[in-house]
């Protein structure tokens, strides 16, 4: 929901600038003290609870963490804590040092900071894992802050990618406000990053933990976990990916019987051994059965009595000496080291230099893997390594890439061979383009364009050189400068062009090249200009999306925009229009943009909405909205009119608009969220990255009221115990006073004969023979209505991983009478291409994105089953 602006507060010794950041509980300021230093200030305002409680028991919480942040280095120090009181009313504030900005670290500039968190890491990797070292970095950086908060008695509570900033380049953990004395059990916390046995506890904090490095480590979101990335590290690193995934598949594990790491501390000395190039070894569980337990204790008592007796009667005391088993030899092997091509020098883990390739045999310890860093000139430097098995010869022979690109002052060549001399801080090629390097660019090309060649003689060096027109020459600097970075001879900062000799002279240049406008030409290689674009919007805080990759909020600065390219920006923000704004920058030049944003009826997560069919949604978290009654007939009419052919047959009694559709599948209710989607998306009411669907199974349990466990499948969840209903733990429902709880098999349906005498409830009358108009009924504490009743209701999973083909409906309906059939616990399992007049959906808006097909793939069909 997003909370009302508030104005700026006074801070005693501290100039605020602007807002720089905000949540659930609180508001962070960029500030600068007294002393001229930048830093954070966290304001949280007592509106924003809902008692004084649990303001002031927050506040204790902060005092209790103020002089433990500054006692280790992975923590954010809180330098200052205070109270206030504003136009809003009362607050609470803490000063603390300031984040590393995520374009420029360490340097702030007041009109364009924005604070670089691993959640900016993740976004700006595109989905793409983060470098192995760094995650492991960052992972024992972190585990061993959680280890020195654990042991003063307190936990995190919250740890995830954005309570994670980065200080002088390292990591640490941030957004204390939640921090508590470990065992506090009120659940906060975010999806995902909750253990299924709850929040609270120091081994909360490392499961946490363990979500965020698969999150660095894959690139995936924490919900996808145990999924692999598609592709996965070379060499050395992929080695030490493999280890660092059982570290947090261990830590991750939702039982946690099955868990061997079970604490902070042991988490940091996991990670330790992997940077030291040891294998993570899981910890064998010491168990005994009681009956092994008693046998070993009766084996121990008369091992002693024997041996007492053995002892008193003999002589010579050494003979009842254990025995002790030798020290097993360590074992080795040997490593040779080369290189392609060789010539290459060798350093150690610990950068000491051994010699060149071909290198060795080295001896190292078997078991152990053995890394090597390898360093030719006009290559890049790699680090390779074997893992050392015994009594045999390893070899390591890794191939070196080129990495040789022009440097200021010396002559230089290109990947095709061709000679460039340095003129001031740039090179130009030593002779026109020749026809054959011209001929090697031809051949990629699906169709020949026009060109001429012709005999040249530079500096007594005769050439046969090519003739192409102006446009020609630039396409194919292009290509060359492509070839050169892919093949290492360019830096991403460098670019080549073509320098057309429009007065070039020559006996073998005649009228018809004149005519053709076709000439000789030289390519210069230079630093690339770089453009700089700020932007910013009214309000601030919108998406910046700059050719679909997502960069951060409004205000931003851009200062490496590549010239003379067309840029595609995107602004997003919630309750507001999209806009998109298409330029191109000359090189070197400095752009300012503001926008701005234009109101509309588009959805705001955190708060109520209506959508373009007049559904309801009501919000359930930050990240899902839930329609607050069942998917009606009007809305599924509005589907059917786009479908070709499409027939959906009615049930046998009368139903008006806004009573729930019912008669539809699985596949039908999936088809209608797709189609929706894009409904909307159109309108602009949803963004690209929003998308109805179905709720998941524990989505609708956590709608009707019940906590289950997220891990498990729907066939799991339905054999715990558990017998309360939507409405309350009270049964049968007539004996709810003043209350009708839904449209269930009551007194009207039995009268009019839809059901049975024997299968209603004989002392209930909701008014209703059939279905009833959606919300006809009390909503529960959410907002939503008819969990209980009126239409059973597909979820998106299917029963279970065995049962293939059979989904999921929760909720009674209108012909339930029974209460097994009513407890929230209760799935029905029906074929997902089932239909029945009792079968109906609701939907949820997420933000997640998900790919949506502009066509609708599912077929409707003209029968009822």
């Amino acid at each position: 929901m997003r909370k009302p602006e508030r104005p700026q507060p006074e801070i005693p010794d501290h100039e605020v600038v602007r807002k720089i950041g905000g949540g659930s509980y609180g508001e962070v300021w960029l500030a600068r003290a007294v002393t001229g230093a930048w830093r954070a200030v966290k304001v949280v305002w007592r509106a924003d609870f809902s008692d004084d409680v649990s303001f002031e028991r927050e506040f204790k919480g902060i005092l209790q963490y103020e002089p433990v942040s500054r006692d280790h280095p992975g923590l954010v120090h809180i330098l200052h804590v205070g109270r206030g009181d504003g136009d809003e009313g009362a607050f609470y504030y803490y000063v603390m040092e300031l984040g590393d900005d995520v374009s420029s670290g360490t340097a702030v500039d007041k009109s364009t900071y924005e604070p670089r968190t691993l959640m900016t890491d993740l976004k700006r990797a595109g989905g793409k894992p983060l470098d192995v070292n760094d995650t492991m970095d960052a992972g024992l950086r972190l585990a061993e802050a959680l280890q020195y908060l654990h042991s003063v008695g307190l936990a995190h509570r919250d740890v995830k990618p954005c309570n994670i900033i980065f200080v002088g380049g390292k990591a640490k953990l941030a957004d204390i406000g939640l921090v508590a004395p470990r065992g506090q059990h009120t659940f906060v916390g975010t999806e995902g990053f909750v253990p299924p046995e709850g929040p609270g506890t120091g081994q909360a904090d490392v499961y946490g933990l363990g979500k965020v490095l698969y999150e660095m480590a894959t690139g995936r979101d924490r919900l996808q976990f145990p999924e692999l990335p598609d592709e996965l590290p070379d060499n050395f690193d992929r080695k030490r990916w493999l280890d660092l995934n059982q570290v947090i598949c261990d830590i991750c594990e939702p039982r946690v019987s099955k868990r061997t790491i079970k604490n902070a501390q042991e988490l940091a000395e996991a990670i330790q051994r992997l940077i030291d190039g040891r294998k993570f070894r899981k910890k064998r569980r010491q168990t005994l059965s009681k009956v092994a337990l008693v046998i070993l204790v009766l084996s121990g008592v008369l091992f002693g009595v024997n041996y007492f007796n053995r002892l008193s009667s003999a002589n010579n005391l050494s003979e009842f000496a254990p025995e002790v088993e030798p020290e097993k030899e360590p074992e080795f092997g040997s490593v040779k080291i080369n290189s392609m091509p060789e010539g290459a020098s060798v350093y150690d883990r610990k950068g000491r230099y051994l010699g060149v390739t071909p290198y060795g045999p080295v001896t190292e310890p078997a078991g152990e893997y053995a890394e090597y860093e390898l360093r030719l000139e006009g290559h890049s430097t790699k680090r390779d390594g074997v893992m050392v098995a015994a009594d045999k010869m390893n070899l390591v022979i890794p191939k070196l890439d080129i990495f040789s690109p022009p440097i200021e002052g010396i002559e230089w060549s290109d990947n095709m061979g061709s000679s460039y001399q340095p003129i001031g801080d740039y090179h130009r090629s030593s002779y026109y383009v020749s026809g054959n390097t011209w001929d090697r660019y031809q051949a990629t090309l699906p169709k020949a364009v026009m060109h001429f060649k012709i005999n040249h003689s530079e500096s007594g060096s005769k050439n046969r050189i090519v003739l192409v027109q102006e446009g020609q020459a630039k396409l194919f600097c292009d290509w060359l400068t492509a070839n050169n970075y892919r093949d290492g001879y360019l830096t991403d900062d460098e670019y080549m062009h073509a320098v057309v000799d429009k007065e070039f002279s020559s006996a073998d240049y005649n009228q018809q090249h004149k005519r053709q406008k076709v000439y000789p030409f030289r390519v210069e290689v230079k630093k690339i200009s770089y453009s700089q674009l700020v932007v910013s919007s009214s309000p601030t805080d919108a998406e910046v999306i700059m050719d679909g990759v997502w960069q951060g909020l409004t205000p931003l600065q851009f200062d490496r925009i590549r010239p003379d390219q067309m840029i595609k920006l995107e602004f997003r923000l919630e309750g507001y229009r999209r806009i998109v704004q298409k330029m191109k920058l000359h090189p070197g030049q400095e752009k300012t943009i503001h926008i701005q944003m234009q109101r509309n009826d588009s959805v705001i997560f955190g708060s109520e909405w209506q959508n373009s069919l007049g559904m309801k949604f009501v919000p359930m978290g930050d990240d899902l909205l839930v329609s607050a009654w069942e998917t009606r007939v009007q809305d599924y009419a509005e589907f059917l009119k786009t479908q070709k052919n499409a027939k959906h047959t009615s049930p046998p009694f009368a139903q008006g608009p806004t009573h729930p559709v019912v008669n539809v599948s699985r596949d039908n209710a999936r088809a209608f969220c797709r189609w929706l989607t894009n409904h909307d998306r159109r309108r602009e009411l949803i963004s690209n990255s929003d998308y109805y669907r179905l709720p998941t199974d524990y989505e609708w349990s956590l709608m009707a009221g019940l906590q289950e466990d997220v891990d498990l499948k729907p066939a799991e969840r339905e054999s715990r115990k558990n017998q309360s209903f939507p409405w309350g733990p009270v049964w049968p429902p007539e004996d709810v006073p003043y209350i009708k709880v839904g449209n269930l098999a009551d007194i009207s349906a039995a009268q009019a004969l839809s059901v049975p005498r024997s299968r209603a409830l004989s002392n209930y009358d909701d008014g209703f023979v059939y279905t009833a108009p959606v919300g006809s009924f009390p909503p529960n504490s959410l907002g939503i209505f008819d969990l209980s009743g009126n239409a059973q209701e597909w979820v998106d999973d299917d029963y279970s991983t065995s049962e293939n083909g059979y989904g999921v409906l929760r909720g009674g309906h209108w012909r339930s009478y029974s209460k097994e059939h009513l407890y929230i616990k209760t799935r029905s399992v029906m074929k997902r291409d089932r239909k029945d007049d009792t079968y109906g959906f609701r939907v949820v808006l997420a933000k997640r994105a998900e790919p949506v097909d502009d066509k609708v793939d599912s077929k409707m069909d003209s029968k009822s089953r």
